[in-house]
């Protein structure tokens, strides 16, 4: 199965290729160019972290990435003078196992990326931002506060009740609001919000939410200690729950280039119709060797808040 970044870069690729002619004319499709993905997304959770290294399949073949087995992958901690090692764990996932109160990621820190394919050695660098929330996470269905410190996020759930006429009813279901709030100072934060439904991840296109200083721009000269998230981020993208189900929110610090590639990425996958725009090569941070197959994907170290309610409880 393709992932998100994968089938965006290869997409641009064959649409920027059709693009380009001005006659009309019978093209036979090459299956284009070879590329090494890297989806490199390592937080400061207390879990395995995960390296995948792939090469891509043409995106009309249908055909599952080609995974990477032989790849050596190393984090280089470059403000601690640390490396770390991942090991091979199968479908071009490479994984560092934790213990149970240490993580790899902090904030502040540099960090360096290798990854080394037959010889080819790939490269990328990422400073680790600060969280939305630093001190304390609560839950409260209620309209939510600051406390003495300063410092809140919760989830808020809503009964639905839908209306039809005739035949079967559609069931109630439940929606989820995210309350969350972002240290107000004149340093720009940029977030990715993840939602899970069940310790699922919703991971279409469509499901990455980004915001910046939780709003949909920079916010400078803040009178108050913190400002609140705000929509549409706080919707959590609109999902529907049933009773009992679990919703879980995480908040992970990007980096301006990081949100940049979302934003582009997202605009390629939506683009078409009347009003498409030309296409263009999404962004990477992946440096590639001088001679050898091109490297593209996204390198990010990511401070993480998470919390997470069970509906109608």
């Amino acid at each position: 199965m393709k992932t998100f970044i994968q089938k965006i870069i290869v997409l641009t690729i064959c649409t920027i290729a059709l693009a380009s002619c001005e006659d009309v004319v019978k093209i036979k499709l090459d299956k284009g160019s070879k590329l090494v993905v890297i989806d490199a997304f390592i937080d400061d959770l207390r879990k395995p972290q995960i390296v995948r290294v792939l090469n891509n399949a043409d995106y009309f073949s249908g055909e599952a990435s080609e995974p990477i087995s032989n790849a050596q992958v190393v984090l280089k901690d470059l403000t601690a003078n640390k490396s770390y090692t991942f090991t091979y764990s199968g479908n071009g996932n490479y994984q560092f196992n934790l213990t149970v109160n240490d993580t790899i990621a902090k904030t502040n820190h540099q960090y360096e990326l290798n990854v080394s394919v037959n010889g080819n050695l790939y490269t990328a660098i990422a400073t680790q931002k600060r969280r939305a929330i630093a001190s304390k996470i609560d839950l409260k269905k209620d309209f939510p506060f600051i406390d003495t410190s300063g410092i809140f996020l919760g989830i808020a759930d809503t009964l639905i009740e839908p209306s039809g006429f005739g035949g079967n009813q559609p069931k109630p279901y439940y929606t989820s609001l995210l309350f969350a709030v972002d240290i107000a100072d004149n340093n720009p934060d940029y977030y990715r919000i993840k939602v899970f439904r069940n310790d699922t991840l919703f991971s279409k296109a469509g499901d990455i939410i980004v915001c910046v200083d939780g709003t949909n721009g920079e916010i400078y000269n803040s009178t108050e200690p913190a400002n609140f998230f705000s929509p549409p981020a706080t919707f959590l993208g609109f999902k529907e729950y049933q009773k009992n189900d679990k919703c879980r929110a995480e908040i992970h610090s990007i980096s301006r280039d990081a949100y940049n590639f979302f934003i582009q990425a997202q605009a390629q996958v939506s683009n078409g119709g009347l009003f498409a725009t030309t296409p263009e090569n999404v962004r990477t941070n992946i440096v590639s060797p001088k001679d050898g197959i091109k490297g593209v994907g996204w390198f990010n170290m990511a401070s993480v808040t998470t919390s997470s309610l069970v509906m109608g409880l």
